[in-house]
């Protein structure tokens, strides 16, 4: 065979549009996204009143991608970790942490909200690499040093109020971070644009710089990673640092939002931002995984909610679910992968 008869054939099936469909489908975003539309068509059969009422299914819709954005902002840094091998169980305490200590920063010291921003990701930064450290240079597993600051920090959050705590919303930085916009006629959350300005650096990041590449190269196999001179340490302990800021940047954006924030805020974000990123096909044993694929998973994990409320069921069965989809994800992953 000719080259010139290899290049066609290879174009020709390039261009077969089943094989295109075929690849398509085979992702582990597209079964995600799958189970989104279902879980959204439920909404559709069980209360059409509310499904085909323009004002009613438009309200639905920001609430969820309100409540989405917060899972993608935390779990964009909480992929990166575990792509990386690692996972950290801190996240909701630094949520609750950050946005408390950004009120408490504007209100009783009278920083502007640039600065309490600014101090905030730097407290944030701390955490995260004191979390880092422990786990890579003292040896300490990442599932014991992050449930112990996730002890601290949720300690930290008792002693800054004894209740909840508020932030001035005549604060133009409040105002960006958890504000409202106009686009198209359909009223969008602040937070879900940054949600998604997040995802497109962050993604870029992982998929097309050299850091992003020694993420993934040090979550499949670290001795081979090292031995190519990849600091493994240093890789990992960036991604602590990356997913304590972002859960601090979320806690900010909520309490910015909805005016104040309680002690026990971000409760059990943890398990339902390790639920959306396994559940976008991000393998729980490193070395593989998307920040698309979190998304869609994050949209799973914040409609749940949303379908059993409107079905007039109790929320608190969520964690049951949340719990199922944890071990179902992790069994499947593990039966694919072969592992």
């Amino acid at each position: 065979m000719s080259e010139k008869t290899a290049t066609a054939g290879k174009s020709a099936v390039t261009r077969d549009p089943s094989a295109f469909v075929r690849r398509l489908t085979s992702r582990r975003e597209a079964g995600v996204l799958f189970g989104f539309v279902t879980l959204y068509a439920i909404i559709a059969v069980t209360r059409p009143d509310i499904f085909f009422s323009w004002q009613d299914i438009s309200g639905v819709t920001f609430r969820l991608f309100r409540t989405a954005s917060i899972y993608v902002i935390v779990g964009i840094g909480m992929s990166f970790l575990i792509i990386s091998g690692e996972f950290d169980l801190s996240v909701g305490s630094m949520f609750a942490v950050g946005g408390l200590t950004f009120a408490l920063l504007m209100q009783n010291y009278q920083l502007t909200g640039l600065a309490s921003v600014v101090l905030v990701l730097l407290l944030a930064a701390g955490v995260g690499l004191t979390n880092g450290v422990i786990v890579t240079k003292v040896g300490v597993p990442s599932l014991i040093a992050t449930i112990g600051m996730l002890s601290v920090l949720r300690g930290v959050a008792l002693a800054i109020t004894d209740g909840s705590w508020g932030v001035p919303q005549n604060d133009a930085v409040v105002g960006l971070l958890g504000g409202k916009a106009e686009i198209l006629g359909v009223t969008v959350a602040h937070q879900v644009v940054w949600a998604a300005l997040l995802v497109l650096v962050f993604g870029f990041v992982l998929q097309k710089t050299r850091f992003g590449y020694h993420v993934f190269a040090v979550g499949d196999d670290q001795d081979a990673a090292e031995k190519t001179g990849i600091d493994a340490d240093m890789v990992k302990i960036r991604n602590f640092v990356i997913v304590a800021m972002l859960a601090a940047l979320a806690g900010m954006i909520n309490i910015s939002y909805y005016g104040s924030m309680f002690a026990s805020s971000g409760q059990t974000y943890e398990l339902l931002i390790i639920a959306a990123v396994v559940i976008g096909g991000t393998n729980l044993f490193g070395g593989e995984g998307s920040l698309s694929g979190m998304v869609l998973g994050a949209l799973v994990i914040a409609i749940i909610p949303q379908v059993l409320v409107l079905n007039g069921m109790s929320v608190d069965i969520q964690e049951l679910l949340t719990g199922v989809i944890i071990i179902a994800a992790v069994v499947l992953d593990i039966i694919f992968r072969g592992r």
